[in-house]
């Protein structure tokens, strides 16, 4: 990703996170509104609760739209410039996410109704030991790259069978390379 839209990404997330707050609050108003014209003014209270609604309703659309663009962005490492970006990476990097996805894997494994698991039954549990140690930094980018393969049904090699096999040794050992020992 090149410095332009690493900007571009970070103003549509600065544009999305305003205009959730703007209409969370306008929605807000408008409802409130309408509870006390159902007392003062009856003939404005659906209008004013219609209306509060549909506000509301936006601004979730605009939280779900900003959740969206980080997720895209959290596999980029040139995206990590971003505050909420970098954020959200380091939560996904942490040990607790780290201990949640080691179960995934050792779960698949234990399984083993997969074949791409069962191909790859070796690194995932290389894998699943590495992500449970504390003595292992994760790098961010990496961690996101994992809960994708992980959990993603349409673009995880794992999962989703339309995509080549092949990817997945890719994918693990990409993940892998991000660990580093903790000084």
């Amino acid at each position: 990703m090149v410095a332009r839209a690493v900007e571009d990404a970070d103003r549509r997330l600065h544009d999305l996170r305003q205009e959730e707050r703007e209409e969370g609050a306008v929605g807000a108003a408008a409802l409130a509104l309408s509870i006390a014209a159902s007392v003062a003014r009856p003939e404005f209270a659906l209008p004013l609760f219609i209306g509060g609604a549909f506000v509301a309703a936006r601004a979730v659309l605009a939280a779900w739209r900003r959740w969206d663009l980080v997720d895209r962005l959290l596999v980029d490492r040139d995206a990590y410039a971003i505050p909420e970006v970098r954020a959200r990476g380091e939560r996904e990097a942490g040990m607790p996410n780290r201990r949640w996805l080691s179960l995934v894997i050792r779960s698949r494994l234990e399984l083993g109704a997969n074949p791409r698991v069962v191909a790859n039954a070796e690194d995932l549990s290389a894998l699943a030991e590495e992500l449970s140690d504390p003595q292992l930094e994760l790098e961010p980018a990496c961690a996101a790259a994992c809960s994708r393969l992980l959990t993603d049904e349409l673009a995880s090699p794992l999962i989703n069978y339309t995509l080549p096999a092949d990817d997945v040794r890719s994918r693990l050992l990409q993940i892998r390379s991000g660990f580093r020992r903790r000084d």
